[in-house]
């Protein structure tokens, strides 16, 4: 039996992977000082690259958006 923090993959058992660690657009734009729309703007233009923005799948559907805070850390200067 594979064990918890394993995951079984076509037959062979795969190291499960760390957990990366994600910031809303809400605590990106604290740690900067701005406001959260400008953070959601600069991830749908690309201008960032410590995360992404995912376009809705229905017109008029939500925007969703992924910071990954180790690369946002890095980018603020703080690792």
């Amino acid at each position: 039996q594979p064990r918890p923090d394993t995951k079984k993959r076509g037959g062979d058992e795969m190291e499960a992977i760390e957990k990366v660690e994600k910031l809303t657009p809400i605590e990106a734009s604290k740690i900067l000082g701005t406001n959260p729309e400008t953070i959601r703007a600069g991830l749908r233009s690309e201008r960032f690259n410590f995360g992404s923005a995912i376009p809705p799948k229905k017109p008029g559907g939500k925007w969703n958006y992924i910071i990954i805070k180790s690369k946002f850390l890095e980018y603020v200067g703080v690792n």
